[in-house]
């Protein structure tokens, strides 16, 4: 009995085996089929940027507001934003609150009131609000009116007088308190405007380059007939606080925004926690956190009158009064303040006022 099991086992087993077989080769023989209904599309996922890293401990450095007080992302320039304000503190002259409000030094009087003269002193705890990006900070001279002022610029006398800031009442045609401020508005830049002669250069010269050609390369050898030759110099002490006037790119990455009459800086992208150096030799004038849109942010003075400001890093690796060597690491490219991205907001100061760097900056 046992005997007749096994064969009878074995034939149901390949009888099994044998049509699996033909089922598959029926399955695989036919077509699949699909309707629309049948495929969904995938839902991206949203891009969440890396939170930006704590300060270490041992550096000192103002604690940063929380998210929910910070203002909404913007341009420190940007002419339609709600106005920078900066309470002046003890020991603040019109060349730091320049700095800390991203002024130019022309403009900072500006900032304070209609009837400030540069040799008058500041009062702590005033409030003080940066005039827009289309404002020119105008010194008056002894003699001029509001219409002379006026013809400088080429504007309506009317437009000066609505200002509320300008306090302009009386007599129309009476002379103005000398070495007090006023301010001027100008025609805003619009999109649909012509750009001016040296963008027009700039994208002619681009457009005669080789394909591929970086604008660092067209801006290196712009700035290459300033560059002096290589010379052969001893070693720099430890403790010496001058620049040489020679500002290398203080990071990798690539241009995002350019220098213009309401973004006096050039915005420089790269990934977050990317290393920032020192543009050249210098004393960190200031190194923490910004109230006024720049985030946390280094100052560096060169001693040379010029001074560099590097903003929206994620971390800050120097301190005040430190001296830096030029290509020192300084901080990490971040997203903080008004920033709407990872990248370096960088100025160059001459005299305490704001110019191009693209100007200035040498080969990277």
């Amino acid at each position: 009995m046992e005997g007749a099991k096994f064969p009878r086992l074995v034939s149901t087993t390949l009888f099994a085996l044998t049509a699996a077989i033909a089922l598959l080769r029926t399955v695989s023989a036919q077509a699949p089929i699909i309707t629309p209904s049948d495929i969904s599309t995938p839902t991206p996922t949203p891009l969440i940027l890396p939170t930006p890293t704590q300060h270490p401990a041992t550096l000192p450095q103002a604690a940063p507001v929380s998210p929910s007080q910070q203002p909404a992302a913007r341009s420190i320039h940007a002419l339609d934003a709600t106005p920078i304000t900066y309470t002046v503190q003890p020991g603040d002259t019109l060349f730091t609150i320049a700095l800390e409000m991203g002024l130019d030094l022309d403009d900072a009087p500006c900032a304070v009131r209609a009837n400030f003269a540069v040799d008058q002193p500041l009062v702590i705890g005033d409030v003080l609000s940066a005039p827009p990006a289309n404002v020119v900070c105008h010194e008056v001279q002894p003699g001029e009116t509001v219409e002379s002022i006026a013809a400088i610029y080429f504007v309506d006398a009317g437009q000066i007088r609505a200002l509320a800031w300008n306090r302009l009442t009386g007599d129309p045609d009476r002379p103005l308190t000398a070495y007090t401020h006023l301010r001027v508005p100008l025609a805003a830049l619009t999109p649909g405007q012509p750009a001016s002669d040296s963008d027009l250069s700039f994208l002619l010269t681009m457009l005669n380059m080789p394909v591929n050609t970086s604008p660092f390369v067209v801006f290196a050898q712009k700035s290459a007939t300033r560059t002096p030759e290589s010379v052969t110099v001893g070693p720099v002490p430890a403790d010496w606080p001058y620049g040489s006037g020679r500002f290398t790119w203080p990071v990798y990455g690539w241009l995002s925004q350019n220098y213009r009459f309401d973004h006096r800086a050039v915005d420089i992208a790269a990934p977050q926690g990317t290393p920032v150096t020192a543009s050249d030799r210098g004393v960190v004038l200031r190194a923490g956190w910004n109230n006024q849109g720049y985030g946390r942010f280094v100052i560096i003075d060169h001693k040379i009158d010029y001074v560099t400001l590097y903003a929206h890093l994620d971390r800050v690796l120097v301190k005040a009064g430190e001296i830096v060597g030029q290509g020192q690491v300084i901080g990490t490219i971040g997203s903080t303040g008004n920033s709407t991205g990872p990248h370096l907001h960088f100025e160059i100061r001459d005299f305490g006022r704001l110019t191009n760097p693209l100007e200035l900056l040498t080969a990277p």
